[in-house]
């Protein structure tokens, strides 16, 4: 076989090593648990789709790499054979790799000082098309003033009589692309990525390389190749890979295999979504094939999870039915609170309010965690179990949202997020609209003086949070980056307490809010608590530590407010904003252990503490399930104020006082932004919780008393059908439902 004729048998091996990768996914994929039914569906989209990837990935090589033969004056093979052909295609190989380089520098230089600070996808991916095109002028600049150099860096080249210096460079270059890829992968965090498609790209390359060596390189494969037709045999598997495609694009909605592919695939999960992308016709992010959801693929406003406007005769969310039109939202119709003016629950003090990020309800000591290693079995806790031990403990607590940007919204307003009037709601980091009203508000008008003090970057008086604040301070705060590995406890406590002396001083009437930010990664270690693990079990040890490190500093501050003789007449509110994960689920998204927060609403990410010592009161353990919107109104309550109609949550003050309270469903939410663009909703109704993930169709069902870790998914079981139509009704009405 002659190196011009190479194309055909590499596209023939690219082909093969791609379609090979599939026939493997879709064994992996059965035998790491494949449902009931879901054979035929997971072969289908796992030949239908990698046998396209497969042809369009032969046809690209063919033809670039048959180009490039071509273009080459007297063919590939003169290159190892004549040196003054060999040496112009080495030095342009060399001023090209110097341009790359130089567009990488500006490209990174670029992605720090600009892109990186965009939360609009739209505008990063344009801005970084724009700063491709003005990398590449610096690029051609450097590699022609280069050119002398590289000549003669060329002709040092050593030149195999295999290769020629231009094989034997394209084959370092090849390494040093392996390299940085390795590189890359190490510096990045490898816990939390999907390293399916990865694994299923290395499993098509070998299969691919011993393809082409067997058929095209051993004497038995040619002898096998001049006897056997081949061309029927890739008209045959051309048609497998077609008929494949068209019957996996035609799976139902809910088919197992796209449940098999979720959970146990390597790179199927990834190539479902890039399909569903492809097919989508009408732009508005779901297909109507591939089980992607879409009931009309034709029209950009119907789509699963779009509003649904009541009464118009059309399903815009895809649920089955058109939205019913009522007068106000289900939360709305509920009870509101008693306006007090008098008794033991009338509260005429200050308030405290200590909000500390990324805390796991179960990590309290008060809850029964000791670390397993490393802490003598003492609770990592002991400020929060003593406030605990002469307060309100709320065992069962739901955050509203599993990330910051959109828990402290919903807590400020009393409102999910998606009722929150954002300036751009599918950012990150979005702000909130004037229009929201915060319970601040509320107590400002009942004679308190807020007063925030900070020192991290989204508490920023910019975002909205800030409204009906007195004072609001956030110094020292510095980027994303540098708050992520900030230790900021011991610059912040000493400012509340300075402010709390001066109130006292003063005799003033306040409500003080700061936030306590150490268990949110990244984890820093802390000379009291020194760590002795490695791994992830050493990152959980840090985690653990820095939420003993919060405490530590929480101690202080309540310390201060007794010396400062305002314990009684100061009621203290210790709560979180979401919790996190250690890899007790996978993710429904990209198949790995999640850790961490913001990607999913299981309950290690939405369960939080929350603690109400009111002076005066008894200590109470609450079993009731409650949830952070449920705060503002409590300490409206509290000091005789109703809560405005705008508000979603309902008093706690009936259970601090140890009286029954109606109890009604929870709902939280993650909304889809830049970072993580997936739209699930939640509901926890008594001891069921319900959690329907919008944007891939699914429905899971927990009985959270006798499978409190959310293992077995009784949405499909024939013996919860009831419960869960009833369920899935009231979560519908709840997504449904004006904002």
């Amino acid at each position: 076989m002659q190196l011009r004729d190479v194309h055909g048998p590499l596209a023939a091996s690219t082909f093969a090593g791609v379609f090979g990768a599939g026939v493997v996914d879709a064994a992996v994929t059965l035998a790491r648990g494949g449902a009931s039914g879901a054979t035929l569906g997971v072969v289908e989209l796992s030949l239908g789709l990698y046998g396209a990837a497969g042809l369009a990935l032969a046809a690209t090589v063919g033809l670039l790499v048959g180009g490039v033969i071509e273009a080459i004056p007297g063919g590939a093979g003169t290159l190892r054979s004549d040196r003054d052909r060999d040496l112009p295609v080495t030095t342009g190989l060399l001023a090209g790799a110097l341009g790359v380089v130089v567009a990488a520098v500006v490209n990174a230089a670029g992605q720090r000082l600009l892109i990186g600070q965009m939360q609009s996808q739209k505008l990063a991916t344009i801005a970084a098309a724009g700063m491709m095109l003005v990398a590449a002028i610096p690029a051609a600049i450097v590699a022609l003033a280069a050119l002398p150099a590289l000549r003669r860096l060329a002709r040092r080249v050593p030149r195999p009589a295999a290769t020629g210096s231009t094989g034997l460079l394209l084959l370092a270059l090849g390494a040093v692309g392996v390299l940085g890829l390795v590189f890359a992968l190490s510096r990045a965090d490898w816990r939390v990525l999907d390293l399916g498609p990865l694994v299923a790209a290395g499993a098509a390359v070998v299969l691919g390389a011993a393809h082409g060596v067997f058929w095209f390189a051993t004497a038995t494969g040619r002898r096998l190749g001049a006897r056997v037709p081949t061309t029927p045999l890739k008209v045959v598997a051309v048609l497998v890979a077609v008929v494949a495609l068209v019957g996996g694009s035609r799976l139902p909605e809910g088919a197992p295999a796209f449940e098999a592919a979720r959970s146990g695939s390597l790179g199927l999960r990834f190539g479902l979504s890039i399909a569903r992308r492809l097919s989508d016709d009408d732009g508005d992010g779901f297909s109507a094939r591939f089980g992607g959801g879409d009931c009309d693929d034709h029209n950009a406003t119907i789509y699963p999870g779009a509003e649904d406007v009541p009464g118009d005769g059309i399903d815009q969310n895809c649920e089955g039915g058109d939205a019913k039109a009522v007068a106000a939202a289900p939360e709305a119709a509920a009870p509101r609170p008693v306006v007090r003016s008098a008794g033991p629950a009338f509260w005429k003090g200050n308030i405290l309010i200590v909000t500390i990020d990324a805390f796991r309800g179960d990590r309290l000591g008060v809850a029964g965690y000791r670390r397993p290693t490393g802490a003598g079995g003492k609770s990592l806790t002991p400020t929060i179990d003593a406030l605990a031990a002469r307060g309100a403990y709320f065992r069962r607590v739901w955050s509203q949202a599993p990330n910051t940007p959109r828990s402290f919204p919903s807590i400020l307003t009393s409102r999910p997020p998606s009722g929150i009037a954002w300036d751009k709601p599918g950012v990150n980091y979005p702000n909130l609209l004037p229009s929201n009203q915060t319970f601040f508000e509320g107590l400002a008008g009942a004679g308190l003086e807020p007063i925030g003090i900070f020192s991290h970057f989204y508490f920023t008086a910019d975002r909205g949070i800030s409204k009906a604040f007195a004072e609001w301070s956030d110094d020292g705060a510095g980027t994303i980056a540098e708050s992520n590995k900030d230790i900021a406890s011991p610059r912040i406590v000493p400012r509340v307490i300075a402010r709390l002396r001066t109130a006292a001083a003063r005799k003033e009437r306040f409500v003080v809010w700061t936030h306590l930010f150490e268990p949110h990664s990244s984890y820093m270690p802390h000379k009291e608590f020194p760590t002795t693990l490695t791994g992830v079990q050493g990152l959980e040890e840090k985690y653990d530590y820095e939420i003993a490190f919060a405490d530590l500093w929480l101690g202080k501050l309540l310390a201060a407010v007794k010396e400062l003789g305002l314990a009684d007449d100061t009621a203290v509110v210790v709560m979180a904003d979401h919790g996190e994960a250690w890899g007790e689920h996978k993710s429904s998204y990209s198949g790995e252990r999640s850790l961490f927060h913001g990607t999913d609403l299981y309950d290690e990410q939405m369960r939080v503490p929350l603690v109400i010592a009111v002076p005066g009161q008894k200590a109470r353990v609450v079993d009731d399930p409650v949830a952070l919107v449920d705060v503002g109104p409590t300490l409206l309550d509290m000091v005789g104020v109703a809560p405005p109609a705008t508000m979603r949550g309902r008093s706690l003050l009936p259970l601090i006082e140890g009286k029954p309270r109606d109890a009604g469903p929870i709902f939280s939410e993650l909304l889809p932004a830049t970072a993580w663009p997936h739209h699930a909703v939640m509901m926890v109704a008594g001891t069921h919780k319900l959690i329907h993930r919008v944007d891939e169709r699914r429905w899971e069902l927990y009985d959270l008393a006798a499978d409190p870790g959310e293992q077995h998914n009784l949405a499909d079981a024939p013996g919860s059908r009831t419960l869960f139509e009833a369920l899935r009704g009231r979560l519908v009405a709840f997504e449904e439902q004006p904002k």
